[in-house]
């Protein structure tokens, strides 16, 4: 929608996340993510009265629909896979405890390359960031289909 002297953009929508509220509480039948209180978290005991519901990330991974997209190369990678392989593992279990939606949906390692699928944005860009604070490199993120999607790449030759 377009007025005189100013724009309003529309943001883009994540089909993913519901409009309506689930129940208070609510578990994913498919992961036990908990549901409440209008956030997703992860808790030791699911409690008895919880509505059983699919939450976004196990919809996205079994609907195959990536939010996030990460290319690892180079040299360097083969010489440090098994480092790096170790910081891409820890970098998401420290992410998904915050954030159980952020999880990678697909990793293939290609011999001189590494391929991350993920369910939302976050996490390409989170763990890019630990790989190049760690060891240098050249990163570059790109935002190809909007707010909801990212491409990232890591590159390190020597």
């Amino acid at each position: 929608m377009t007025r005189i002297g100013w724009t309003v953009e529309k943001k883009t929508h994540d089909p993913y996340l519901v409009k309506e509220k689930y129940p208070d509480p609510s578990v994913c039948e498919t992961c036990n993510v908990v549901f409440g209180k209008g956030i997703y978290k992860w808790e030791k005991e699911i409690p008895e009265n919880a509505h059983k519901i699919i939450c976004p990330a196990c919809r996205k991974i079994k609907d195959n629909n990536e939010g996030g997209y990460l290319v690892l190369e180079g040299n360097f990678l083969v010489e440090h896979k098994e480092e790096i392989t170790n910081l891409i593992k820890n970098t998401e279990k420290l992410e998904t405890e915050k954030r159980p939606l952020e999880r990678i949906m697909e990793f293939n390692d290609l011999g001189n390359k590494i391929e991350i699928r993920t369910t939302y944005e976050h996490l390409p860009r989170i763990i890019g960031s630990a790989i190049h604070h760690a060891y240098k490199g050249d990163l570059h993120f790109s935002y190809p289909e909007g707010d909801k999607f990212i491409r990232a790449h890591w590159k390190r030759e020597n």
